[in-house]
């Protein structure tokens, strides 16, 4: 059973202090060092997180595609799209958090994902394109001024028809995310057409768009 919607809103609230994360790759580093070591615990806490993960991976990935999941963490939604996709690239800035992944990789003998420990997207092959790409929990860590930017490096990377996944939560619930508003100008100034916003579970909001 999901916690009960008081308690989910006091959490997203509390992470308004990674405000003065957004965009400095060495406190981003430094903060997941300390919250890799139960990030999947706390995640684990609520179902309704990886349910509407899964929910948005479902909605964007498709069999025979190559994607990436940009802030792939310690790989929920990596495995999720791993099940559809013929191949997945995690990208993550963290490596503490990626070497939870590596062994969850060896454990389950996962043979179609490869991990790139880096700053998105410069850490990406230069020529990399992709069908689709997934991305939880990450674009918060970008400036908001950046986000326009950031969105328009994803669509770079997608091949025409391509499809683009968000799970994140509610900027009108925490303010370090962004608004439904924000979300659809921010999509739309970077190329997205099709943009779909649902708003799930109180505080979650899965977002779907595709290339042109």
């Amino acid at each position: 059973m999901p916690l009960p919607k008081t308690l989910r809103e006091i959490y997203l609230r509390s992470t308004d202090f990674t405000h003065g994360c957004q965009g400095k790759d060495k406190k981003l580093a430094a903060f997941y060092k300390v919250w890799s070591y139960d990030y999947d615990f706390s995640v684990a806490i609520d179902p309704a997180f990886r349910r509407e993960m899964k929910t948005m991976v479902s909605l964007t990935v498709r069999p025979g595609d190559t994607a990436i999941n940009i802030g792939c963490g310690t790989g929920i939604g990596t495995f999720y799209a791993a099940e559809i996709a013929e191949k997945v690239i995690g990208i993550d800035l963290s490596a503490d958090m990626v070497r939870k992944l590596k062994k969850k990789i060896r454990r389950r003998k996962v043979v179609n994902i490869e991990i790139i420990i880096g700053k998105f997207p410069k850490a990406l092959p230069l020529h990399l394109r992709c069908n689709s790409i997934i991305s939880s929990f990450a674009v918060v860590h970008f400036r908001p001024e950046d986000r326009k930017k950031v969105y328009r490096q994803m669509g770079d990377l997608l091949l025409s028809g391509g499809r683009l996944g968000l799970f994140s939560a509610r900027g009108e619930v925490a303010s370090s995310f962004e608004t439904k508003a924000e979300v659809l100008r921010n999509l739309a100034s970077a190329g997205f057409a099709n943009i779909q916003i649902q708003d799930v579970f109180d505080i979650y909001r899965i977002v779907t768009a595709e290339t042109q």
